[in-house]
């Protein structure tokens, strides 16, 4: 009797999809030859049946879980920190040529790298006096390098009204440059911070009872054949897992689109400032003809010899709007990173069977109702960066009008205004 029993028992198993003899993927999975059928004994895993899964299994997917999932969430986002980064770098080296091309003391040259890198955090402590010497130096600069001589004091005088354009256009395209960079300060910021947080739990156990990629409770039946995650499930359980960084994704795509609007301005600024060169060569070479007392102080200004054309910047930027918005897109990740998913004959995390529940939306009232992942996302602040973002944002509208945005601040002038009014009060008193 004990034998026929035996045989059912076997035969109940097998029929369930369990091999009694070998649990062989998700002991492959956990490096565990311990493992063998039992149950149901269950926490995470949806199963009715004998499986190759119990608590202590279940945990361990949950810790496999956690070693892999995370980085494999944020591999987009890497990838797009990597590529801003690359640009980033050009206009760097842009800024830094700003500073070098000119006449301008070691000291003062320092002191400005030290006052751009600080616009570059959001502090403009740039003062009238820094602009006028910058634009003159880089105008003075543009012109020598174009005419092969150096354009010395006097001469720079006698040219005063004549460079007016050329220094506002080193101006504007100071300005493009730096602000970009301050964007990229932000963006890199937020991208950072919404890396910070470790994932909750109850993210990492819904990704183990969805089997998202590197193998969950799918194992636990040990069938011959591998069942991909459904589509819909993955897009539920990643949006679940990135509750908590909605704000995050939806500002890191107004940043790129700013930041894609601002490369054309640097663009076109670099373009306006070749332009008023060209003007001023041409300009200097008249006056040069015509004005004898001009011509005797400052013959040397004939350039024979030119030094060639200007540095050539490639302006395709590497990423544009959907890279930024597919940074953190469950659609896009289950996709790109979680590509073993399926839409017919997948792990609907308790059968191979059809998901049948509706994906929610990516927003806190979508995500209040996901089912595969509740509770509350880890908490993330960028309130800091969002200030930062308006003002940056203003910035860059400004800039497009073709006003200048390193004067100094109003606020800086108001406060500078009231403290005189102060000081004159006291003395009066």
């Amino acid at each position: 009797m004990s034998k026929i029993l035996l045989l059912f028992t076997l035969f109940f198993i097998s029929s369930n999809g369990v091999n009694s003899e070998s649990c062989s993927k998700i002991r492959e999975l956990l490096g565990d030859d311990s493992i063998t059928v039992g149950g149901p004994h269950n926490d995470i895993c949806i199963l009715d049946e004998p499986s190759c899964c119990n608590k202590a299994v279940e945990n361990a997917l949950v810790e496999k879980t956690r070693d892999i999932l995370k980085n494999r969430v944020f591999l987009v986002l890497n990838q797009f920190y990597q590529t801003i980064d690359q640009d980033s770098k050009t206009k760097q080296s842009m800024l830094t040529k700003v500073i070098t091309n000119t006449n301008l003391s070691q000291t003062k040259k320092v002191s400005l790298a030290e006052k751009f890198s600080a616009y570059q955090t959001g502090v403009n402590s740039l003062t009238t006096d820094d602009l006028d010497d910058i634009k003159t130096a880089s105008a003075v600069g543009s012109l020598s390098k174009i005419l092969d001589v150096t354009v010395s004091s006097e001469c720079q005088n006698l040219l005063y009204f004549e460079m007016e354009s050329l220094k506002n256009a080193e101006l504007k395209y100071l300005g493009s440059i730096l602000l970009m960079l301050r964007g990229y300060n932000i963006l890199t910021t937020v991208i950072t911070k919404a890396q910070v947080p470790d994932l909750t739990d109850e993210c990492y156990i819904g990704a183990v009872r969805g089997g998202l990629k590197f193998g969950g409770c799918e194992l636990c039946h040990d069938t011959t054949e591998f069942a991909h995650p459904c589509v819909k499930l993955c897009r539920n359980i990643l949006s679940g897992c990135l509750k908590g960084h909605i704000q995050i994704r939806d500002y890191i795509q107004y940043l790129a689109q700013y930041q894609i609007q601002l490369n054309k301005l640097v663009e076109t600024m670099t373009k306006e400032r070749d332009t008023a060169t060209a003007s001023l060569k041409a300009e200097v070479k008249a006056k040069l003809s015509r004005d004898k007392e001009f011509h005797d102080r400052c013959s040397a200004l004939q350039g024979e010899q030119e030094s060639g054309t200007s540095t050539q910047y490639d302006w395709e930027l590497s990423y544009d709007e959907k890279d930024a918005r597919n940074t953190l897109d469950s659609s896009w990740l289950c996709t790109y990173v979680f590509s073993g998913i399926s839409e017919v004959n997948c792990w609907n995390r308790s059968a191979v069977a059809e998901y049948k529940l509706s994906v929610y939306e990516y927003s806190d009232e979508g995500q209040f109702m996901n089912p595969e992942v509740p509770g509350d996302g880890p908490a993330i602040s960028i309130e800091d960066q969002i200030e930062q973002y308006k003002d940056y944002k203003y910035k860059v509208e400004e800039l497009s009008a073709g006003r200048d945005v390193l004067k100094p601040s109003s606020a800086s002038a108001h406060a500078s205004s009231f403290i005189l009014v102060v000081l004159l009060a006291v003395f009066v008193t």
